[in-house]
């Protein structure tokens, strides 16, 4: 058993290494075909032509892009990203700066999302072809089909303009410091838009593919044998069914963490969150190269960390995945 999970994190992590490569060598070219100059922003208004040339000097540039990218790749080898060309900070300290507040928010949508689409896809798969099913299977493909942007856009018209009732934007109070319990209710409170927003996609997709595996799963023949052998409906649902399901919506978190990911961008955006969302869309505004490699680059990694997790997993759970 430890040998075959050995294997596949050898395996995986022999693929991460290219594919963490492409993602880098991606963004550092498309990012500087993006128009605007970042040397223009960090001279700021009206610069002479000799200050403009030594600021790209002194972020290097002034040199060709592949000598650009090679010593980025020099410097990256032994640890050094860079530093951010609009804070002045190493790249990594600004991205683990931001990165609690997107686990925060991201980890809770995923574990709200999965236990309720876990269960309406049972449920939904249980009473297969009646008209709670198709409700069920209405009601999935609506959220799979809303836009993260509009969905967010039209909470905070509701909730936090019309109502009241919930704050519109940010991660706590702005006129208010909470310390201790206080402070953990304030971000609850916070959190509930955003997390709702995030978490509608994901729980639909989670709906339809649970949804699906148990409908497959309780057509096996080991399901008659349950019943034959007077097992109880939810012993046969829970015990039999989902034990088998299982690996499928697991599979589907796991590839889903990447979408998640880019939807927080839209989300932090729209409620103001203070994670990496908003960092990536302040990089890009601001055309700092380094910043938005680096974040990429993590993000790419915390990715592949998430779908080998989820590949473990269903290796642990289905003897036939590790052959």
């Amino acid at each position: 058993m430890i040998s075959v999970i050995t294997r596949l994190l050898l395996r995986r992590a022999l693929l991460a290494v290219p594919l963490v490569f492409a993602v880098v060598a991606l963004t550092f070219f498309f990012i500087r075909l993006a128009p605007g100059d970042p040397a223009q922003i960090l001279a700021g208004d009206a610069p002479t032509a000799e200050f403009l040339a030594q600021v790209r000097a002194e972020y290097g540039l002034d040199r060709p892009v592949w000598t650009q990218f090679f010593a980025f790749l020099g410097k990256a080898l032994t640890g050094d990203f860079g530093t951010s060309l609009y804070t002045k900070q190493p790249v990594f300290t600004v991205i683990l700066e931001r990165f609690p507040a997107t686990v925060l928010m991201t980890g809770t949508a995923m574990i709200v999302a999965s236990i309720i689409g876990i269960l309406v896809g049972v449920s939904s798969a249980k009473r297969a072809g009646s008209h709670a099913d198709t409700l069920i299977s209405g009601a999935s493909l609506l959220g799979y089909s809303m836009p993260g942007f509009w969905v967010g856009q039209l909470l905070v018209l509701l909730f936090a303009v019309s109502l009241d009732w919930f704050p519109a934007t940010g991660m706590q109070a702005a006129r208010a410091s909470y310390t201790g319990w206080r402070h953990i209710q304030d971000v609850a409170w916070h959190m509930v838009l955003p997390v709702t927003t995030l978490a509608v996609f994901l729980l639909t997709m989670i709906a339809r593919f649970t949804r699906a595996a148990m409908i497959d799963a309780l057509d096996q023949d080991y399901v008659l044998v349950a019943e034959a052998k007077g097992a109880s409906r939810n012993r046969i649902l829970w015990h039999h069914a989902f034990r088998n399901a299982c690996v499928t919506t697991i599979t589907v978190i796991g590839l889903e963490f990447g979408a998640v990911l880019a939807g927080a961008v839209v989300v932090e955006i729209v409620f103001g969150w203070p994670g990496l969302g908003r960092l990536f869309y302040d990089a890009i505004y601001r055309r700092d190269f380094p910043l938005l490699t680096g974040a990429f680059m993590f993000s790419s990694l915390i990715v592949i960390a998430v779908n080998t997790v989820s590949d473990v997993t269903c290796a642990l759970l289905d003897p036939r995945i590790r052959r």
